[in-house]
């Protein structure tokens, strides 16, 4: 996780390729599935992405970004930061609920419709820090084990980058706990992990929570969405974080 930073003005993209045409849907979890090994190291501070979720003062997260964390709180302006009362684990999938007493108007979410290999998803939070959109294209499901300070096996639904915020570097570290919104303005997902392009050869993979997993902690929110595309994603992104409906979460602890 690194250091925070700002940023003004909408994000400037790289150029994506044509998209390739919607597949097949997405098939059911199969032993087959892609496995991607994440190692967690031991608690340290450090600095994600959250979502508001409901209209109460809940917010999720992923939860390598919160766990063990001897405090956690929300950025909700550029010096001040709010506390969280209480974090929530889910103790089988890359989610944590935060809960606090400063309620946002929660994200939209879809977590029932099937999704469609080569649909279009939209990764919105603080990438590296500073404010900053990725996109990606659904490829397949996968298996995402987790080692190290906790272990987990879950289902993830993989992503090939495509497109991200123009002058960002290889890693996308502090975009975890970010939502990802498909082409309505629902959430779907959340960021749990990335493996960053290779020789030029292969595309950067995005890893997401599946929507049946967020599906346990997130009920239907209600808001009406606002559909976005490859144009206007960028000034999405930057109303959502304006809005602090999208916001930096700081997990803190002493001995880091």
């Amino acid at each position: 996780m690194l250091g925070i930073a700002n940023r003004s003005g909408p994000a400037v993209v790289d150029p994506a390729p044509p998209p390739p045409g919607l597949g097949p849907l997405l098939p059911s979890e199969t032993p087959r599935d892609e496995r991607i090994l994440v190692e967690v190291a031991a608690p340290q501070s450090g600095i994600g992405t959250a979502f508001a979720s409901d209209a109460a003062g809940q917010w999720i997260t992923a939860r390598h970004v919160v766990d063990s964390c001897d405090a956690v709180a929300v950025k909700i302006g550029a010096r001040q930061l709010l506390r969280i009362d209480e974090t929530l684990i889910d103790e089988t999938a890359d989610i944590a609920v935060l809960q606090s007493r400063w309620s946002r108007k929660p994200l939209a979410t879809d977590l029932g419709t099937r999704r469609q290999v080569g649909e279009t998803g939209y990764f919105f939070g603080y990438p590296q820090g500073r404010p900053g959109e990725v996109v990606g294209r659904l490829m397949s499901r996968g298996r995402m084990q987790i080692r190290g300070r906790y272990d987990t096996d879950e289902g993830v639904l993989i992503w090939s980058e495509v497109a991200r915020t123009a002058g960002l570097g290889r890693s996308l570290g502090g975009l975890s706990g970010g939502p990802v919104l498909d082409k309505d303005g629902e959430v779907i997902g959340v960021v749990a992990a990335e493996t960053p392009a290779r020789n030029g050869r292969r595309r950067g993979r995005v890893y997401t929570v599946t929507p049946r997993s967020l599906s346990r902690v997130v009920s239907d929110t209600g808001t009406v969405p606002v559909p976005i595309d490859m144009d206007s994603y960028p000034i999405a992104a930057d109303r959502l974080r304006r809005d602090r409906r999208i916001a930096q979460v700081v997990c803190l602890n002493e001995d880091s």
